[in-house]
């Protein structure tokens, strides 16, 4: 059921702030017309000066001359008037707005969104005080959906012998996290805590296919793990001696950094381009370095990879550090800055 008190509040504000706009609207109108009139009646009085008639406009000229009410009056309020002008415009739109999301059955989570936005920015007290009530609604509404959506999703992967947990906005499918924003209308997929999906429609086939189309790319890939910590370490040599680091421990980022360049084929170092650039996206690397580097420990020439967890310095830094999955589901692992090699 709709909040009729809370619907009946924001319509009597509405009417409130809809009036303060009309009379700043007919003030702006009325200080214009005073220049206009102001103007026209020196003019007519300098016509009428110059045609030689027996009346004494002199003193009456000099007190026109006098008032300056442009520059003293109307040119100091015009600005101010303007703003408040908007300002009002924006307040009554977004009311009318926020009233009508809560009419709508079910509530227009993106429209009491976009309103919620704009009124939480106002000073007005008799806004700020709806403004618990109307997030409330906005939460609440949200909620509503996403157990809909929820359920819908998790019938289509069960169709599919997959597994999803969590309730909105987050909800975890293995390794993945599907997050929502209803309000927003998109969904965004990671895998642990890299995103691999920035904006999925707010449906059920399309969030199903980005999953699927991810599990391929990232899980589904026949990759072999000698070939793999071969190259691991050939990217490892390369960015210490790119870095001139005469240590063990280098950055797992740049070792990511010069695997990718790796991976290139020829026609990318023939002609460098985004058409000849072999994708191997950061969610691929943080696989395939727990797969072969962590789980299965593969060896190179009897070293095996050594992982050092970040630093609180390094943690909030994307290029110093990643989350590496351990488990299965994608919080359940750590942050990975530095690697090196050891014996077995």
């Amino acid at each position: 059921m709709p909040n009729e008190p809370l619907i009946s509040q924001l319509d009597s504000l509405y009417s409130g702030y809809v009036q303060q706009q009309k009379t700043a609207a007919a003030l702006q109108k009325a200080l214009k017309a005073v220049t206009d009139v102001q103007s026209k009646a020196q003019k007519t009085l300098r016509d009428y000066s110059a045609q030689n008639t027996g009346a004494d406009i002199g003193a009456a000229q000099e007190t026109f001359a006098q008032l300056r009410l442009k520059e003293e009056v109307v040119d100091p309020l015009l600005p101010d008037l303007r703003r408040e002008l908007k300002t009002l415009a924006a307040l009554s739109t977004a009311l009318k707005e926020a009233a009508a999301a809560l009419r709508s059955d079910p509530v227009d989570v993106t429209r009491l969104d976009k309103a919620l936005s704009h009124l939480q920015a106002a000073k007005p007290t008799d806004i700020a005080e709806l403004i618990p009530e109307l997030s409330q609604e906005l939460d609440v509404a949200q909620r509503v959906l996403g157990d809909e959506f929820g359920a819908k999703l998790r019938d289509a992967l069960a169709e599919r012998g997959i597994s999803i947990s969590g309730r909105a906005p987050k909800f975890v499918i293995g390794r993945y996290e599907l997050e929502a924003n209803f309000a927003r209308r998109f969904l965004i997929l990671r895998y642990g805590k890299d995103v691999v999906v920035p904006h999925i429609s707010v449906t059920v086939e399309a969030a199903l296919k980005a999953y699927q189309n991810s599990a391929k790319a990232i899980d589904g890939r026949n990759q072999d793990g000698k070939t793999w910590i071969a190259q691991f370490y050939e990217a490892y040599q390369r960015a210490r001696r790119k870095l001139e680091i005469h240590g063990e421990r280098i950055n797992i980022v740049d070792c990511y950094v010069e695997m990718a360049m790796l991976r290139q084929g020829r026609a990318f170092y023939v002609e460098p381009s985004k058409h000849t650039f072999s994708d191997y996206s950061r969610a691929q690397f943080i696989y395939d370095f727990y797969e072969f580097a962590n789980r299965r420990r593969v060896a190179h020439n009897g070293l095996v990879v050594r992982a050092h967890s970040a630093t609180k310095s390094q943690a909030d830094n994307a290029a110093k550090c990643m989350w590496i999955v351990e488990g299965d589901g994608p919080h359940d692992g750590r942050l990975i800055a530095d690697v090196e090699f050891e014996k077995e």
